[in-house]
């Protein structure tokens, strides 16, 4: 390759020209400070061109540019809302054949779903990951673990339908019964202590609270149980489709006290 060598003359400050360089009067002047040779033949490696192209880089300015195949997918709650959504309409099919539910149907309905999606999605991946659209974050693929995280939170969301459910009965049951019209009025002041005495000795009494956090606290609890069960079960060999009703079936069959409790809440 051959190149011009050319030496480097003082750079001119064009905003102090008058100061800051030496006016050049005639060609013998430019001559001095600008030199030529003749062209000389130079060989640079493949090292040398890596080198110099590393060089280069540090001085190119920083462009907005994306690689959009290193980009990472959008995080968003998209995955386990297609589940959540899924499990709601399913489990509305079932209550729904089953006419007057309780409780206990809602349990077994949403083991039922969640054991059922769990199996479609193992079965959809079955050849790769499953690829999907969504509004937010386009088109991607999913994991099989991705696709499992989000059931497992869809599975969380159903547990706040749960404990709303109960709560909603719990109101209606109590505002529902005599005897709670005078824990209610006295707590918020409406009756006078001895008025509210005296609504009381009127009164039978019933011992049963209405409004009980642990039994929504042991609702909750035995869900989480069932899918813990049922997640083991399916790693062994005696796991059979359909079991994880079952599970949350015998989980509260075995509870005396919570079904007592269903009887007098839902009866």
């Amino acid at each position: 390759m051959k190149i011009q060598q050319t030496s480097c003359y003082q750079s001119i400050d064009l905003l102090n020209a008058a100061e800051r360089h030496t006016v050049l009067k005639s060609m013998k002047d430019v001559q001095k400070h600008l030199l030529m040779t003749d062209a000389i033949d130079v060989e640079i490696s493949e090292e040398g061109f890596k080198a110099l192209r590393e060089k280069v880089k540090e001085f190119e300015p920083e462009l907005d540019y994306i690689d959009f195949d290193k980009v990472k997918p959008v995080e968003t709650n998209e995955v386990e809302f297609e589940h959540y959504m899924t499990m709601m309409q399913m489990s509305g099919l079932i209550l729904e054949e089953k006419g007057n539910y309780n409780v206990v149907d809602v349990m077994n309905s949403i083991m039922e779903t969640y054991e059922t999606l769990y199996n479609q999605i193992v079965e959809e991946h079955k050849y790769g990951d499953r690829q999907v659209s969504y509004d937010v974050s386009g088109d991607r693929s999913l994991t099989l673990e991705e696709d499992l995280a989000g059931l497992d939170k869809a599975f969380e969301m159903r547990m706040q339908n749960l404990k709303g459910y109960i709560a909603c009965q719990q109101t209606n049951k109590a505002f529902a019964h005599p005897d709670y019209d005078y824990w209610f009025m006295r707590k918020t002041g409406i009756l006078s202590l001895q008025s509210a005495q005296s609504k009381r000795k009127a009164i039978k009494k019933d011992d049963y609270n209405y409004m009980d956090e642990d039994y929504i606290d042991t609702a909750v609890a035995m869900m989480n149980l069932a899918r813990e069960n049922f997640l083991v079960l399916l790693d062994s060999k005696d796991y059979q489709k359909g079991d994880g009703r079952y599970i949350i079936s015998d989980i509260i069959n075995k509870n005396d006290d919570f079904m007592a409790k269903t009887h007098k809440l839902f009866s």
